[in-house]
């Protein structure tokens, strides 16, 4: 009997510490040597300089980041920073030690570097390994940022990034793959001189070679903005989708971006299909939609004050447009419009021609002013203009430069129409 108690007694002990060994591998313990380890494997990856607060770690439930920073000089004028305040790495430690043993590390490699020339490539290429050997089943981004530079002037950034990413398993075995699914939010995306995004959530989600982000929304110059984008991990072509924008505020867009001097308001509607090439450089992008602004109005702006407009303008400072609509389509930093249609109270008109991301332009303009500020205009300029239905007056120009420096070359037969009017 006594035998039995002692077996029992060793059994119920064996267990209980067998018990407490379990649940201590759910207990975050603080040590200070994984904070050097965290650095020493970012450094390793090709980071230039890295600070990591703290790390805690559990056996059974993984490890938790606080207070990353790291830094990125890219070019003799280019750098970048990835920050965050915490990271969280769901996964069993013991499975990590083994596949890290397992799987061989590849040498003169910087990933930090291939993450700044081409970052849609590193996610393909993470999308398209053997998830097999991919040991975390959740990852979860608090506090995060990234931040460019160029020639010390900032370029472009995100902030207040949060992200939970949870793997699920497709089935057993090499040929499986895992699949992923989760959701991003951006409290405030910047593109200089192109666009201010905030408050942007999206839902993310793996599908066979394909990474979707659905259900896209955010603000945009006090408009909304949706998108729906595909990233193919196979195919070069490797970003595509859709996006559409409402109700963004013009007259905030162009104080923000510099887009043009003076003031114009209106409201922007838009909507494109979108297609990246084989990289993620802003060159790459391409693009086909239509876009409309409402309650347009031009006061003070650079092509306003070009001597050919301003003699014909005069006093009219401000330049109504009910709408302004077009087609157009976006390739090699130029966005190429087929057709650009203007309807307002002076003047409709119908232009050809393109905008370039620098600000350059080129345009063949068609313009009409109604029959009520012909009768204003001084004889000769009225003289050089075409008959038009309703008694109003066409004129054609081009228009090229900069929207800060237009430069508007009026048509041959406007000054030859004023001339033979004249002496008639």
């Amino acid at each position: 009997m006594n035998k039995r108690h002692t077996v029992e007694k060793i059994s119920t002990l064996l267990f209980l510490l067998l018990s407490l060994a379990v649940l201590a591998g759910f207990i975050p313990v603080r040590l200070g040597m994984l904070s050097g380890v965290a650095e020493k494997i970012l450094r390793d990856e090709g980071a230039d300089s890295v600070s990591v607060g703290s790390v805690t770690a559990a056996l059974w439930t993984g490890l938790r980041v606080y207070d990353l920073d790291t830094y990125k000089r890219v070019s003799d004028t280019g750098d970048y920073r990835v920050r965050a305040h915490h990271v969280d790495i769901s996964c069993n430690l013991l499975r990590l030690g083994v596949v890290m043993l397992a799987v061989p590390k590849p040498t003169g490699r910087d990933i930090f570097l291939e993450i700044y020339e081409n970052p849609l490539g590193v996610i393909r290429e993470l999308g398209a390994g053997d998830n097999a050997f991919h040991p975390a089943d959740k990852i979860a981004l608090r506090g995060a940022g990234i931040n460019f530079t160029d020639k010390g002037k900032p370029g472009i950034s995100a902030d207040g990034v949060s992200a939970n990413i949870s793997r699920r398993a497709a089935g057993r075995g090499h040929r499986h793959k895992s699949t992923y699914d989760g959701d991003l939010h951006v409290g405030k995306a910047i593109v200089p001189s192109l666009a201010k995004i905030e408050n942007f959530h999206v839902k993310l989600r793996t599908c066979g070679d394909k990474l979707d982000l659905v259900d896209g929304y955010g603000s945009i110059f006090g408009g909304k903005i949706s998108a729906d984008l595909s990233l193919c991990l196979k195919d070069a072509h490797v970003l595509s989708g859709a996006a559409r924008i409402k109700g963004l505020d013009l007259e905030k867009f162009c104080k923000v971006t510099g887009f043009s001097p003076g003031r114009m308001t209106g409201k922007v509607n838009a909507e494109a299909v979108i297609d990246f090439g084989s990289h993620a450089a802003i060159d790459s992008i391409r693009a086909k939609g239509s876009l409309s602004v409402t309650r347009l109005t031009a006061e003070g702006i650079a092509l306003q004050k070009v001597p050919a407009v301003n003699q014909v303008l005069g006093n009219v400072k401000i330049m109504p447009f009910s709408e302004v609509r077009g087609d157009f389509e976006i390739a090699d930093l130029r966005v190429n419009f087929s057709e650009l249609v203007g309807v307002g109270d002076v003047m409709k008109f119908r232009s050809v021609g393109w905008i370039g991301f620098d600000g350059r332009l080129s345009h063949d303009f068609n313009g009409e002013f109604t029959q009520q500020f012909v009768a204003g205009l001084p004889r000769i300029i009225r003289n050089g203009l075409e008959p038009a239905e309703g008694g109003g007056g066409r004129f054609r120009c081009r228009i090229t430069g900069t929207f800060e420096r237009p430069r508007v070359e009026v048509d041959r037969s406007v000054y030859n129409r004023a001339i033979r009017n004249f002496f008639r």
